[in-house]
């Protein structure tokens, strides 16, 4: 490896995945664009030998006995859930990376997705005077079901602290980037738009839409998200114990693993379950549905579903708390709680015309502040 600048990401580089994948695809195009020797590192890295360590590492954090309190060491013991075995296998992702790229203590520059989860690889780069830039896709310790209660609050802290040992930070949240500068944390809000190919599949959306009937709504999500996966199910509980399909129209959920982690079952008149969907099925059902919506009760971050369906012309609904780092964008109808939602479906009669697009965020600013923090774009 000749390269002086690595991200490492905790995503897979692909548009068919979820919103941080469709994020991390953002970020890692631009910074391509600032550094030529740029190399990405995720858990798709390496040759078969590698895959063999990582499959053991996603196999050991899997095992039964991995989630008995003496198996684990005081950090990992923080996490709740499903953090709890992806937290392990990237803190030893983070090791094998140590072990297995001789390089590093020549590198220039390191990109890091959320480095609360590689500690030992953001520790010893420190210890090696290498810069490194944080990606903030969320607080990962600010999720509701992440971590354990009793340490959210102490546990919350300590994921500053490691932000704030960072260069710079980047966020798609701008309430994020506005936390990280008050507490002196240096950081820019950089907006989330999604990559060329998923632009033109929504404009497709976009142009189709001219000619069709509208009918329906849809809410559709990353279902491996907690916060997400829940608010996919209480949008459901709720719109089928108010009837809400007579009076507005069936809703559709759906989204990544949403048959794993949501039962079908438990959705019944006037709610269609659909789980995964391939993109050219998506396509045309966006093409027809009267309406997006987004629920979430708690979490970090923003949405990028929100961003996607306004640039295929669909309107939004999404309650206050989705709606963050999109409030008052047009195309978007917010509403406080479940309780309200009657209330924003009806003003959907308001949009007669077309739904404007968000447009494509400057990255000057961003690209500005990478050189300045970095020492440059080479």
């Amino acid at each position: 490896m000749s390269t002086r600048t690595i991200y490492f990401s905790r995503f897979f580089p692909t548009y068919r995945m979820g919103g941080g994948c469709r994020r991390m695809m953002q970020i890692y195009e631009l910074l391509a664009g600032i550094f030529p020797k740029l190399q990405l590192i995720d858990q798709s890295w390496g040759d078969d030998a590698q895959a063999m360590r990582i499959k053991k590492i996603r196999t050991s954090s899997k095992r039964t006995d991995f989630f008995a309190p003496h198996r684990r060491s005081i950090s990992i013991r923080k996490w709740e859930g499903e953090r709890l075995s992806m937290a392990f296998r990237f803190r030893k992702l983070s090791l094998l990376w140590l072990r297995s790229i001789p390089e590093l203590p020549a590198l220039k520059l390191a990109f890091m997705d959320d480095p609360i989860y590689f500690l030992p690889l953001l520790k010893q780069l420190l210890r090696w005077r290498i810069p490194v830039i944080a990606i903030c896709h969320n607080f990962e310790t600010l999720a509701p079901g992440q971590v354990k209660k009793k340490q959210a609050i102490d546990f919350f802290q300590e994921e500053l602290e490691v932000l704030s040992r960072c260069r710079l930070v980047v966020t798609i949240s701008r309430e994020e980037d506005v936390l990280l500068n008050n507490l002196g944390i240096p950081s820019l809000f950089f907006p989330y738009y999604p990559g060329e190919p998923i632009v033109q599949r929504l404009l497709a959306v976009r142009a189709e839409r001219i000619s069709t009937l509208k009918q329906g709504f849809l809410a559709l999500g990353n279902a491996m998200n907690t916060q997400t996966r829940e608010g996919l199910r209480r949008l459901g509980h709720f719109w089928q114990e108010n009837k809400l399909a007579a009076i507005a129209g069936k809703l559709m959920l759906g989204g990544f693993k949403a048959e794993k982690f949501l039962n079908a079952a438990e959705f019944g008149f006037g709610i269609d379950f659909l789980g995964t969907m391939d993109p050219v099925n998506l396509d045309r059902l966006l093409a027809r549905i009267k309406a997006f919506l987004c629920y979430q009760k708690d979490g970090s971050g923003a949405l990028t579903r929100i961003c996607e369906m306004l640039i295929a012309g669909i309107p939004v609904l999404a309650n206050s708390h989705a709606a963050r780092s999109y409030y008052h964008m047009k195309g978007l109808i917010e509403f406080r709680d479940l309780d309200s939602l009657a209330n924003a479906l009806g003003q959907l009669n308001e949009f007669h015309g077309e739904v404007p697009a968000p447009r494509k965020p400057d990255p000057t600013p961003l690209i500005s502040c990478l050189q300045e923090y970095s020492g440059g774009g080479n």
